[in-house]
């Protein structure tokens, strides 16, 4: 037996029913075979049994509805009649709002995901707390040497301005120890330049530069979740 042949049989099964109520139940079987395709045909058929079975079903719960509920369009009668579909055959079968939920996880496994997760929990918190103390330690440590070589920089150009003053004091009355303390000048004045060079390049170029490309792995992330989870 086919579809054709299933609903034209269930069609007079119900001809003894009000047109609004009997065209609302064939309309209803005629979308469950919609939902379920017609690769799925002889499966549904199967599921539901007979069309004598399922008239029978049909006017059961109508007759049991409350007569201004059916003036309103039969839609109760529908839902009832609609938990009597089995799912798999038989009398016993589940209704499709209960096809529906079947994908949920089941009891067990949720409680298993539960008692996994608190006793992980330790070691995640651990993790944490090592990759946080670990970045913290990073951002500090980059930070001190940025202040230690900045710190460095002005002592040596302070340096070498202290010594040039004394150098040009000292060429008057020996001008081999005035030029060697102008010298030792020069070359603190120069590791301090290479120092302030250096603090300039890691706190104005260097850590905005690492801050940037942090912020756009996370601008590149933050979409592609969005989109996974619609």
């Amino acid at each position: 037996m086919g579809r054709d042949e299933f609903m034209k049989q269930l069609e007079r099964l119900l001809q003894n029913l009000p047109s609004a109520e009997r065209e609302a139940a064939l309309q209803y079987y005629n979308d469950y075979f919609d939902d379920a395709g017609a690769e799925n045909e002889k499966e549904v058929i199967e599921a539901l049994g007979n069309p004598a079975r399922v008239a029978e079903n049909i006017k059961r719960d109508l007759n049991g509805t409350a007569e201004g509920d059916r003036a309103k369009g039969g839609s109760r009668a529908l839902v009832e009649y609609g938990k009597d579909v089995p799912e798999g055959g038989g009398e016993g079968g589940q209704g499709t709002a209960e096809k529906k939920s079947g994908s949920t996880l089941p009891t067990w496994a949720i409680v298993l995901l539960v008692v996994l997760l608190v006793l992980a929990s330790p070691v995640l918190l651990a993790i944490g707390a090592s990759a946080l103390a670990m970045l913290i330690g990073i951002v500090v440590t980059w930070a001190a040497l940025i202040f230690a070589f900045g710190v460095t920089a002005l002592a040596l150009l302070a340096a070498f301005g202290v010594l040039a003053v004394v150098g040009i004091w000292c060429i008057a009355a020996d001008p081999l120890i005035g030029a060697g303390v102008i010298g030792c000048g020069l070359i603190c004045g120069g590791v301090g330049l290479l120092f302030f060079l250096l603090t300039t390049a890691m706190g104005g170029m260097a850590t905005p530069a690492i801050w940037k490309a942090v912020m756009g792995l996370f601008r590149k992330k933050t979409p592609a979740k969005a989109h996974k989870g619609v």
